[in-house]
């Protein structure tokens, strides 16, 4: 193994308090052949490899996204903050900072499981089914930054496909495998990041984690990779993939295992605005989360941007409401708008306008949320639309229309007539508000960006879809530093 010094900026995402898993300071001074000599060193190393791989999580997918696509909306608010999004004006020396992050994270997962498969280890007493084990929790991860990399920067699987594309339109990103900072690979394709390297990781990491698998000194049971986190990953990254059958069966495997459940009225809201520090372990809708808590020294900026100015000098930026485009789709009597919005008296301009509650703080302080990344409702909802796109009316006497209702008419809103493209889209738009769902759901679904409720750049009011814009650009340092990277359609000149 290459005596590579460890990443300062993974392990330093992993420093705090010794008394939560994902704040464990793995040895920075050693080599890697040192501080992964050993099974605690790597189980160690996977530690700080959480902290690599969700920061994405805490701030930029649940906001930027949901801002570009029209569910949230700068003003009227002036903080100068949160302009560039809703005008798409990213550009290779201005992009969204995804690309370095994931292949930071990318490289400390490839580093343990070389470690492992290397078996050159001391085991500290570790059972294979432990070493298993944590070799499940590091593919997960590795497969989740590859996911959303090709996700961000690529076009969609589906559309692809469909159109029979090929050349630089069909890339997707560099498959690294190994833990050497000195190669220069290519792009591959779209497909073959999903079938070499998203899926079978994926795969491997359901058949290698123990069912009863929960990591040893969590806090927070949802922040960490258990079979059932890896199975809901699986039915998204299949319906990502259109085998909608196989999306089917995995998002059914997460229901059927009986531990989450769906929430309605207050319940739902109270979710959201508990004090409780950590989603329980039981009878929760969120499956996986990101775990923030100023005991640990981690923090999000998400609630100071989302939450309503309520007074001069607040604590609240209110740099970003919910779109009036979107208000137009929920009923009175949805508790996603009316339990999880609010409005502001302090000034006359403000009236009118919606912020969220979602992410409300903990203890009153609003840098601290967890941030769900996958909850049960996703589950029903795969169903519904694998069962419409398989172009049935049910498969195991579950209906597509049934699963679409069984979110709506938990909310409180009126149940749909029938399951569309458009339903399907409402109804997920909804549901995950500010959870960084709605702009992978355009791009697989191939729907276009009109919004009314804009006011900023004309040129980016709507964003066709196809158009080279819903690729980002690759980093231009990255292009420079790499003569095998070809940048994407749309972006070479600037």
């Amino acid at each position: 193994m290459k005596k590579i010094i460890l990443s300062i900026a993974i392990l330093a995402l992993a420093l705090s308090s010794c008394d939560d898993f994902l704040t464990k300071e793995p040895p920075m001074d050693q080599s890697d052949e040192l501080a992964l000599s050993t099974f605690t060193g790597i189980d160690g190393a996977t530690a700080g490899n959480y902290r690599a791989v969700i920061p994405w999580y805490e701030m930029a997918f649940p906001l930027t996204f949901d801002v570009m696509c029209g569910n949230g909306m700068v003003g009227p608010v002036n903080t100068g903050r949160m302009r560039q999004e809703p005008a798409w004006n990213f550009t290779p020396t201005s992009e969204l900072g995804l690309w370095a992050a994931a292949y930071k994270a990318i490289l400390g997962c490839n580093k343990v499981l070389a470690a492992i498969d290397a078996g050159e280890f001391s085991r500290d007493g570790a059972t294979d089914e432990q070493i298993n084990n944590v070799k499940a929790e590091n593919l997960f991860l590795r497969a989740l930054a590859y996911f959303d990399l090709v996700r961000v920067y690529a076009q969609p699987y589906g559309y692809i496909k469909e159109k029979g594309i090929t050349g630089t339109g069909a890339l997707g990103v560099p498959i690294i495998l190994v833990d050497d900072l000195s190669l220069r690979p290519s792009r591959s394709t779209v497909a073959e990041v999903y079938e070499n390297l998203i899926i079978p990781d994926l795969l491997e990491a359901e058949r290698l984690m123990s069912p009863s698998y929960v990591r040893a000194g969590v806090k927070d049971v949802v922040a960490t990779v258990t079979t059932p986190v890896i199975q809901a990953l699986i039915a998204r990254v299949y319906l990502t993939h259109e085998d909608w059958q196989l999306a089917f069966n995995y998002a059914s495997k997460v229901i059927n295992n009986g531990r989450f459940k769906l929430l309605s009225g207050n319940d739902y809201v109270n979710m959201w605005h508990s004090d409780v520090d950590v989603a329980p372990q039981s009878g929760s809708e969120t499956i996986f989360e990101v775990y923030i808590s100023q005991s640990d020294g981690t923090s999000t900026s998400l609630g100071n941007y989302l939450t309503v100015p309520e007074y001069e000098g607040g604590t609240g930026y209110g740099d970003v409401r919910i779109s009036q485009d979107l208000i137009g789709l929920y009923e009175d009597t949805d508790v996603r708008f009316s339990g999880l919005t609010k409005t502001s008296s302090l000034k006359p301009e403000y009236s009118g306008y919606y912020w969220s509650t979602k992410y409300i703080g903990k203890n009153g302080l609003l840098q601290y949320n967890n941030v769900p990344i996958i909850r049960i409702s996703e589950m029903y909802l795969i169903r519904s639309e694998a069962i419409f796109r398989l172009g049935q009316v049910s498969i195991e006497g579950v209906t597509a229309l049934d699963e679409l209702n069984r979110v709506a008419t938990s909310r409180g809103a009126s149940a749909y007539s029938q399951v569309t493209v458009e339903n399907l889209f409402n109804e997920r738009r909804k549901e995950f508000l500010f959870e960084g769902q709605v702009y992978f759901d355009m791009k697989r679904m191939q729907l276009s960006l009109n919004r009314v409720d804009y006011d900023l750049d004309e040129a980016a009011r709507n964003i066709p879809f196809p158009d080279d814009r819903w690729a980002f650009p690759i980093p231009e340092n990255d292009i420079l530093n790499n003569n095998n990277l070809v940048q994407n359609p749309g972006y070479q000149s600037k």
